[in-house]
């Protein structure tokens, strides 16, 4: 985890805080595990198949949130990740490529948080957003991308998860959150194969405020 990504981070929450009145602002990180993904790639008369295939990597993440009833609120949520991705054309030629998948996640969701219980309160969200995406290719063979390669694209993205805070003291507490990013219409920018692409993550973090 780069000190300067945490650091911007940091800067992001505290500028989102008052933007949207909020009650709260947390900054997280934890593990991210992408879906890969695989279809029937019809090049001409060649039919092959199209994979691709996501390491595990990090992610970062920081949101503010506000209450406008007493156990719903609305929040606004940010990601960053960087996975690597083995591109498999699946054309004649066996065309491949080995590259970074840079990504930013903006996403507004509603959270329903119960009352808390020995210092513990759960809560629920679901909501939605888009992701922005560029490739950084570090590797190809043949011609993964007869077009080019694509510039910065953009999906929408439905998310939903939970998890639960941890109040240390009345206004400093810790955060553990499952999160799945549903993203449609991103797998055909890239290669053939249509469909939604799953991103789970498992992040901790710290919260400050109520």
């Amino acid at each position: 985890m780069k000190l300067w990504k945490l650091s911007g981070l940091l800067l992001l929450a505290a500028f989102l805080a008052p933007a949207a009145n909020a009650q709260y602002i947390s900054v997280s990180g934890g593990g991210l595990f992408p879906q890969s993904l695989s279809g029937t790639a019809t090049r001409g008369n060649f039919v092959g198949t199209a994979r691709a295939d996501f390491d595990h990597t990090s992610v970062l993440a920081a949101e503010a949130g506000f209450g406008f009833l007493p156990f719903i609120g609305m929040d606004v949520h940010y990601s960053h990740s960087k996975p690597s991705l083995n591109l498999q054309i699946g054309d004649i030629l066996g065309s491949s490529a080995l590259a970074d998948l840079d990504s930013n996640t903006v996403t507004l969701d509603l959270r329903v948080r119960p009352p808390s219980a020995f210092g513990f309160r759960p809560f629920a969200f679901v909501g939605g957003g888009f992701s922005q995406f560029s490739l950084e290719v570090k590797n190809q063979v043949a011609a993964p991308f007869p077009n080019g390669v694509p510039g910065n694209l953009y999906a929408p993205v439905i998310s939903y998860g939970g998890g639960f805070d941890y109040k240390f003291i009345p206004l400093v507490g810790a955060r553990l959150e499952l999160r799945d990013d549903v993203i449609t219409n991103i797998s055909n920018k890239i290669y053939q194969p249509e469909g939604s692409w799953h991103r789970l993550a498992v992040t901790v973090g710290i919260v400050l405020g109520r």
